[in-house]
């Protein structure tokens, strides 16, 4: 349970911090001047690019790691041993990459998709809601390590508790970083 807690915690910390960051980044204070709001247009053009080439650099992973586990999943039953199930983090990063890439290819791109006005209201949504859902991640990751030290401690109790609130704090970084996707994408 300990290795779950920290791989759970590790994202949720670094998702909230990112999210704070990514704050600051896209919404430069108000008479900062122009040079802040060219600088931050040039990077955010640069995010833009960026994000559907992860996108697909994480769903050819997540497809080369499915096959490499399929091709394991044979010999080991042949030998009789060996565990068939895919690990979760490569199902989500599957999932989330090939619902961005859809989004982007066929709902961004298509003549006729989003409107502007429509979109950039969405991303100024999300914007807006981020440092409120990085704070409660980042609050959440530090309870799920809190829960990790007492029963490292051997102080007992936390066994079913750690484990929901390492589902949550998992949850919480990827409905982080989607809202940080929605937010770079459409503002």
């Amino acid at each position: 349970m300990g290795n779950a807690i920290s791989s759970a915690a590790a994202p949720a910390l670094c998702a909230a911090f990112t999210a704070l960051e990514l704050v600051n980044l896209l919404a430069p204070q108000q008479g900062a001047g122009a040079t802040a709001a060219a600088e931050a247009s040039a990077i955010r053009g640069a995010v833009r690019a960026f994000l559907p080439l992860a996108a697909a650099a994480g769903f050819f992973t997540s497809v080369a790691l499915i096959y490499r586990q399929l091709h394991h999943a044979g010999a080991a039953a042949a030998a009789g041993a060996g565990n068939p199930r895919l690990p979760e983090l490569v199902t989500f990063t599957l999932c989330a990459s090939a619902g961005f890439l859809q989004f982007v290819l066929f709902v961004l791109e298509a003549p006729g998709g989003v409107g502007h006005g429509a979109a950039r209201a969405l991303g100024l949504a999300a914007l807006r809601a981020l440092p409120a859902a990085a704070t409660a991640t980042f609050f959440l990751g530090i309870l799920l390590i809190v829960v990790g030290h007492i029963r490292a401690g051997g102080e007992g109790g936390g066994g079913a508790v750690a484990g929901v609130l390492a589902k949550m704090a998992v949850g919480a970084a990827a409905g982080l970083f989607c809202l940080m996707a929605t937010a770079i994408c459409f503002v």
